[in-house]
């Protein structure tokens, strides 16, 4: 057995993307990119051929994300899985690490140190069916991001999951995000609209209550009738009963775990995820 354990390169992405399409994960190539982009990844190939990958999010010096565990169907069992979860969780021995778990991936987490706090709950639909009513509380203006509101966002995203994520925030302005602010210029909530797997993602979703995260997705659904749109919310949250009544069902539930201590939301609440992996 010729087995090695090495860094991910953009080399990788397409066999990553193969094995992404062999589990039927809607993730491109393009998300992909993004990811290793934003991210550092770890691959396992055997005689030549990738046959693992996973990748590590640092959001600052103290928050990460793991995310895009997989394992060619043809190797699982072989514990590979737990090598590259190994290999990630010893760059960042301090830092509370967080991850979403499949039911089959639970009892390795658990093994490695990650408690269960809670649920995402995943919605979404095939085809947007009608267009959302955009209800802006009251006092509050609605208005495209810009550069200029990169170190607000950024500082809302670290109070809602104490995640420092200036990288993805930059990024989410130059796609489509959409702000809700009060005549003092106080934002009060930003949620983005990109695309990604079948069709469009909305989230990450930060607000401080749940009308203006209802506003603002409400705001960015508009144009997209008869689109696929996916929103993965915190299952503690009540956003999700109001997504079933636009269409959007719920599909997948996967587990919140992290590897030391949750964090307690400041003033904002993460309505919306960016990704599962990148929370």
């Amino acid at each position: 057995m010729n087995m090695k354990l090495r860094a991910m390169t953009p080399a990788d992405l397409a066999s990553c993307f193969d094995m992404t399409q062999q589990l039927k994960w809607p993730h491109r190539r393009e998300d992909w990119q993004l990811a290793l982009q934003l991210g550092e990844g770890i691959v396992i190939e055997e005689q030549g051929k990738l046959i693992g990958s996973a990748i590590l999010w640092r959001w600052g010096d103290k928050a990460a994300t793991i995310g895009l565990v997989i394992v060619s169907n043809q190797q699982q069992g072989r514990g590979l899985g737990k090598q590259l979860m190994l290999a990630l969780l010893e760059k960042v021995p301090d830092y509370n690490v967080r991850l979403h778990a499949t039911e089959m991936g639970k009892g390795l987490y658990e093994k490695l140190g990650f408690v269960a706090c809670g649920v995402i709950c995943q919605h979404q639909t095939r085809e947007l069916a009608a267009l959302p009513a955009v209800v802006i509380p009251a006092g509050l203006q609605l208005r495209r991001a810009d550069v200029t509101d990169s170190a607000a966002l950024a500082e809302h995203d670290y109070q809602a999951h104490g995640m420092q994520r200036p990288a993805l925030i930059s990024h989410l302005i130059d796609k489509q995000t959409l702000v809700l602010e009060d005549a003092q210029k106080q934002i009060h909530g930003f949620a983005s609209l990109r695309r990604f797997g079948h069709g469009w993602a909305i989230g990450p979703v930060i607000a401080d209550t749940l009308p203006v995260a209802q506003a603002l997705i409400a705001a960015l659904m508009q144009g997209l009738q008869g689109e696929f749109i996916r929103i993965d919310t915190d299952g503690a949250l009540p956003l999700g009963e109001w997504l079933v009544t636009l269409g959007l069902e719920q599909v997948d539930a996967p587990t919140t775990m992290v590897r030391g201590t949750p964090w307690t939301p400041q003033g904002m609440q993460a309505f919306g995820l960016m990704t599962q992996a990148m929370a």
